[in-house]
């Protein structure tokens, strides 16, 4: 089987998998009278798998070809690894911040050990894209949303700003 073969089968399987979740997402309230209901971010999500896998399905691009024009074999790189590794160190930080440090300092910690390490982005970059992830993240999801976030300092000094 081709790479690009295997791409579509694999990129079917996820849509199946998207369809059964926008179709249960769909059997829950999406809105209420005082504000999102319990099915809003399920139903966006499961929406946008389905947008994604469809996407990728009709235009699923050309899986390891280099500039000129040759395929090369997908490999495990000391770079790829040690990615690899700043990933799962990124998953254990974002466990033990949540409990810790509250939401935004985890989330920025967490942008800017990928970004920075396993990214290879400027620390300007990483930290200005951990800022802004970490500002929408509390502003779209704990005040507008009212999602209980893991809270710390910051968290409360915004709560009590804005509500």
């Amino acid at each position: 089987m081709t790479r690009l073969g295997g791409t579509r089968l694999v990129t079917l399987g996820l849509l199946a998998a998207a369809l059964v979740g926008l179709w249960q997402a769909l059997q829950l309230d999406s809105w209420g009278f005082d504000g999102p209901g319990p099915g809003f971010f399920p139903q966006l999500m499961a929406g946008l798998c389905v947008a994604l896998a469809v996407f990728v399905f009709v235009l699923p691009g050309r899986a390891g070809e280099t500039e000129g024009g040759d395929t090369e074999e997908a490999e495990s790189s000391p770079e790829t690894n040690c990615s690899f590794a700043i990933y799962v160190l990124a998953l254990g930080v974002l466990a033990a911040g949540a409990m810790y440090a509250g939401f935004t300092v985890t989330t920025l910690a967490v942008t800017v050990l990928i970004m920075r390490f396993a990214e290879q982005r400027s620390w300007l970059a990483s930290m200005g894209y951990g800022v802004a992830c970490a500002a929408a993240g509390l502003i779209c999801f704990g005040w507008l949303l009212r999602v209980d976030l893991p809270e710390g300092p910051i968290e409360r000094q915004f709560y009590m700003l804005v509500r």
